[in-house]
């Protein structure tokens, strides 16, 4: 079978970057290992407005349910009180906040548009054992024989890359000595729309609202904090109750607590010959902004900008080299504000909880700074 492009994963990245390529009139052959189990998965995405754009452009936004766009967000220091505030709100500043969606309704609404798309193959329950550059192409060879050749292959496989273990590509990490704990909620009183973080000692707290009454919860919490009985499932409500002053009325825990550690990379290379790297195959950063869906879409905005640039035509082995380049040094960037970010709020001595407080407080009091974080933060942390 011969084909414009490979891509290796049918997440959400991978299904976004095969329907832009399709607009472009590319052939695309989708690898997918167990999509079932992918569907099985549920997590909770902070959209920025760059992200609803790109949406917008391949013709799912429209389509996705249950998005709940956000009406503001509020910042704490250490306590949940208006001494220790930062917000940002849609109407104050002009700007969107941002949107909230489950993976499952994207995923959704690209499978939906996907399954319409003549220049799409979907090849379900495939996996690729070897893999050659032939000429200018690249050939791959599936567990159950079937031979692909593609001009370029995409691995979006996430952050269990089998194409980069294979290519032998190695990640740059950052160790951030934390876990996070992950689980949604119910609550009794209204949040109105409005995500809430709280920068404890013990680490970042979301509450990224999944409706008026469900809240999706991303917990932090530095190793030398943790403690198993404290941040157990039957203890969880307890903790989210303290720390909000009970603000938000009865808790209840609706999911599962998944835990894992938290660990932000940089693969030391997006490319190798025609294969590219995008997305949580190529970087990782910290989740206390959650912008990690959105930078991914941020490598697709370049890969698609490179495209257009060269009328489309995948003339020669280094055609996205430039991605590859752009997007390092951007990805690199993001997971630095992201990391000075945590490290800021992290310190614990009178002097930096005074200049954090101080520095709180007069951004609080203008409309023009917050307009820019809020703009920085929907172009996905880009200064480009």
């Amino acid at each position: 079978m011969k084909t414009d492009v490979i891509i290796v994963g049918s997440g959400i990245i991978g299904m976004s970057l095969a329907l832009s390529l399709s607009l472009k009139k590319k052939k695309v052959v989708i690898i997918e290992k167990n999509f079932s189990n992918a569907l099985k998965i549920n997590r909770v995405y902070s959209i920025s407005e760059k992200t609803k754009n790109f949406f917008n452009d391949i013709e799912i936004w429209q389509d996705i349910a249950s998005i709940n766009r956000l009406n503001g967000m509020k910042l704490f220091y250490r306590k949940f009180n208006d001494n220790n505030l930062l917000s940002f709100s849609s109407e104050e500043n002009n700007n969107n906040v941002g949107y909230i969606a489950q993976s499952k309704n994207i995923i959704s609404s690209l499978l939906g548009k996907i399954e319409k798309d003549k220049n799409i193959n979907f090849l379900d329950n495939c996996e690729i054992i070897n893999l050659d550059e032939i000429k200018k192409n690249v050939k791959v060879i599936t567990r159950n024989n079937k031979t692909i050749e593609a001009e370029y292959l995409f691995s979006c496989e996430g952050v269990n890359s089998k194409l980069k273990e294979k290519l032998e590509i190695e990640n740059i990490y950052d160790y951030y000595d934390s876990k996070a704990l992950v689980f949604n909620i119910s609550h009794e009183k209204s949040n109105k729309g409005i995500a809430y973080q709280i920068f404890l000692e013990s680490g970042p707290v979301a509450f990224l609202p999944i409706s008026s009454n469900l809240f999706s919860m991303v917990v932090s919490v530095k190793n030398n904090f943790f403690d198993n009985e404290k941040f157990s499932e039957n203890n969880i409500c307890k903790f989210i109750a303290k720390i909000t002053n009970n603000k938000f009325g009865k808790i209840e825990l609706i999911t599962k607590l998944i835990s894992f550690d938290l660990i932000g990379y940089d693969a030391e290379r997006y490319e190798k010959g025609r294969v590219l790297f995008v997305g949580d195959s190529a970087h990782s950063v910290h989740p206390l902004a959650g912008m990690g869906l959105n930078l991914g879409v941020s490598d697709i905005i370049e890969i698609m900008s490179i495209t257009n640039k060269n009328n489309n035509t995948f003339d020669s082995g280094k055609f996205f080299s430039g991605y590859a380049r752009k997007q390092k040094i951007v990805n690199k960037k993001a997971r630095q504000q992201l990391k000075f970010i945590e490290k800021i709020y992290s310190i614990e001595n009178s002097l930096a909880n005074k200049i954090i407080r101080t520095a709180m407080f007069n951004m609080q009091k203008s409309n023009y700074l917050k307009e820019k974080i809020i703009k920085h933060a929907n172009n996905n942390l880009t200064f480009f």
